[in-house]
């Protein structure tokens, strides 16, 4: 057997070995919850938040609490274009991408 290929065997071989111990000992915190403990929603008003943080075309724009509040009733009475002047005057937002968010909000809070 030529020497290239006994170097990629006990490559492949340690690359194997050190993935199955780094698995091992990283905590599983990325496993399924178990139907033991049932998930309950987390639902905070906004008066316990710091801000709602979006990621809107690669940026990271913050809605502030009132903001978001008031956006959220605007929505709920049907003023989806209010909505949408708020959400622009709290985070300086283009129409379009306030536009979106806002139906987001909408299909969310359904």
């Amino acid at each position: 057997m030529p020497k290239e290929y006994l170097f990629f065997l006990a490559g492949l071989a340690m690359g194997f070995l050190f993935g199955w111990l780094a698995g091992r000992r990283l905590p599983q915190a990325a496993a399924e919850p178990s139907a033991a403990e049932p998930s309950a929603p987390v639902v905070a008003t906004p008066a316990e938040e710091a801000g709602i943080k979006l990621v809107v075309n690669g940026n990271t724009v913050e809605i502030p609490p009132a903001a978001m509040a008031e956006i959220q009733g605007l929505i709920r009475s049907g003023q989806k274009a209010e909505a949408v002047k708020v959400l622009r005057e709290a985070t300086g937002m283009n129409q379009a991408a306030a536009k979106s968010v806002v139906a987001s909000l909408e299909k969310v809070m359904m």
